[in-house]
């Protein structure tokens, strides 16, 4: 028995092409364009860093965030972040964290002492000028702390 297929074969369409040119247009080819990014090693993660540098350090508060800086002996100048579910649900929380980090690699990336930094979170973080609040505060912890 024998059986046959009413579907003929049909050309595929040229749709892969445009969207392989829409994708290699949107990444930056040129190393000085991409976004820095927080490296690992300049992220604090056990609860013992945190905890002294919010301790020891200097802090500034500003209505999205507060920050927390503490001068340390040797490089790399390493960041940490606290985003409580006061912020929102889990979507709104890892939005905060990814903003936070692009805004802080920018920061540890510029010339100055080597510095442990925390920065909380406040529920305004969500819908506030983030960046704008975490500029000033940088640059007066900085300040604060060159003056110590």
């Amino acid at each position: 028995m024998a059986s046959a297929s009413a579907c003929a074969r049909v050309q595929a369409a040229a749709s892969w092409a445009t969207a392989v040119a829409r994708v290699a247009s949107a990444s930056p080819a040129d190393p000085a364009q991409t976004p820095p990014v927080l490296p690992g090693q300049s992220r604090l993660r056990a609860s013992d860093e945190f905890r002294s540098v919010v301790r020891l350090g200097v802090r500034v508060s500003r209505p999205t965030l507060v920050l927390h800086a503490c001068a340390k002996a040797g490089p790399p100048s390493r960041a940490g972040f606290v985003v409580s579910k006061a912020v929102g649900n889990a979507v709104t929380r890892n939005r905060v964290k990814r903003r936070l980090r692009h805004l802080m690699a920018a920061r540890l990336a510029t010339p100055h002492g080597p510095v442990d930094v925390v920065v909380r979170a406040l529920p305004a973080a969500a819908s506030g000028r983030l960046a704008d609040d975490l500029a000033s505060a940088w640059d007066v912890a900085l300040g604060r702390l060159e003056a110590a």
